[in-house]
Order: C-alpha cells, then sequence, then structure tokens
C-alpha cells in the first residue's frame, strides 16, 4: 500500500487553494488537512474540489477540552468544526486534547458522539513550560476509549519520550498498538521536549526510521506539518514531500 500524503493548510490560507487543488488533480498530495481557524468563511473551500480532513480549532485559539472554565466557547467552536467537516466531507476531525485535567477533558468528551473524532497525541511539556495531557500512550488510550480514534503526531511522540527520558522507539511502539487512524510528521530535534515543527531534513530525526514506523501500520495516511515562510507559495511543502518520498518508504 501507497502513503496518502496530506497538506496542512490553515482556514486563513485561503490564497493557496489553487495551488492545493491543482496539487491534488496531479496526485502530489491526496487531501488537505484544515484547521478551521475562528470566524472564517467556508465558502472558497466548498468551491474547490478538495478531499478534506478537519483539525479542530487548538488552544493557540481559546479551544480547551480539559478545561471547565471556557467549556462553552470549546463547544461552540467543536461544533463550528464539525459543522465545516460535515459540508466538506471530511474523513477526519482531529482534535487536541488540551492543558489541565485530563479527568475534565475525559468529562468533556462523554458529550462528543462523532465517530470522525480522532485525538491526537500531544508534548508533555508546551511551548511556555504547561504540562498538556494525552503525551502517553496510557493517557491516550484512556481519551478515546471506545468512542475516538486516534492521530499519531510522531514529532509530538519523540517530545514526550524527551521529557519523560524514554526512548522515543519504545514509545511509538506502544502508540502503534492503539492503531493510529493517520498520522503527522515533521523534523525536529530529538534533545527538545518542546514542539518544533521544522522542515525535513533540517533536524535530527531519523526520518527514514519513522516512515517504516508508518508503513507498519494499517494506515498509512500522513499529513506533512511542516514550516512555510511564504505564505502564497507550496513550493516549501513540495520540497519536504519530495524529501520524504525520496526515502521510497512509503
Amino acid at each position: 500500500m501507497s502513503g496518502q500524503f496530506g497538506l496542512k493548510l490553515w482556514s486563513t490560507n485561503v490564497q493557496l487553494l489553487d495551488q492545493a487543488e491543482d496539487f491534488i488533480k496531479k496526485k502530489i498530495f491526496d487531501y488537505v488537512e484544515l484547521l478551521v481557524v475562528p470566524e472564517t468563511d467556508i465558502t472558497p473551500f466548498l468551491s474547490h474540489h478538495i478531499p478534506y480532513c478537519i483539525h479542530i480549532t487548538t488552544d493557540l485559539h481559546g479551544v480547551n477540552i480539559a478545561s471547565p472554565q471556557n467549556h462553552t466557547y470549546t463547544r461552540t467552536q467543536i461544533e463550528s468544526c464539525i459543522d465545516w467537516a460535515n459540508n466538506l466531507n471530511a474523513c477526519y476531525i482531529i482534535l487536541h486534547p488540551g492543558v489541565g485535567d485530563i479527568n475534565n477533558a475525559l468529562d468533556f468528551l462523554k458529550e462528543l458522539h462523532d465517530e470522525r473524532i480522532l485525538i491526537e497525541n500531544m508534548p508533555k511539556t508546551g511551548l511556555n513550560g504547561e504540562e498538556l495531557i494525552g503525551f502517553s500512550p496510557t493517557q491516550i488510550k484512556s481519551l478515546m476509549g471506545n468512542h475516538f480514534g486516534f492521530c499519531l503526531d510522531l514529532n509530538h511522540a519523540i517530545k514526550a519520550s524527551t521529557s519523560l527520558q524514554l526512548p522515543y522507539k519504545k514509545m511509538i511502539q506502544d502508540f502503534l498498538l492503539l492503531q493510529p487512524a493517520m498520522f503527522h510528521i515533521s523534523d525536529g530535534h530529538v534533545a527538545c521536549e518542546k514542539d518544533e515543527h521544522i522542515p525535513i531534513r533540517s533536524g535530527d530525526y531519523n526520518i527514514p526510521a519513522l516512515l517504516k514506523d508508518v508503513r507498519k501500520s494499517h494506515s498509512h495516511i500522513i499529513t506533512l506539518e511542516t514550516p512555510r515562510s511564504n505564505q502564497n507559495s507550496l513550493n516549501e511543502d513540495l520540497r519536504n514531500l519530495e524529501a520524504i518520498k525520496h526515502f521510497n518508504i512509503l
């Protein structure tokens, strides 16, 4: 089975839709993973022939399922993202577990009933030193319960293993037991425990080994979460994809 490669866009990246559609028509990329920013308009996305999966708004915009204080806002934003997924016929809806008490997140998840939702694993330490939830296979299994799937972010797994002083290869193998429906990949530095999303081959991750881990899974769907310095071009995304395909593993 060959890999299916996803292009990461935000709903503010309307200027890139024509290029994204062209890449998909040419079978360079297979789908767009779209992070929905609050108060953006779905209309431009409806007019393009693109397969989507949706990434729910994150704590960057105040969404946090582990925080009772903003429960109503978080619920409203998640419902909006589900509406986007319905209108765009999205196959999956990816959700960050948040910051705070995992029990609050578990209580919140009892209210969600959409089988397309995938819980994404996180680093243990946030960019501001806060402790995130969903950083271990045990926590992800608990958050998934019997209702949700799993998105394995390989970069986040390495970051969490660094914080926990555990071999990242073992952590990834444990995550694979949860049968991820899809993956995220970017490069980074193993010694750094805080989140990084840097171009392929610009860090020290063993990218071929990570791709072999993906190959072991029943799913070979993988979104590139690499940076884009030019917000009017997808050339950097193309170069990162070419770097991955150069290894000839997926």
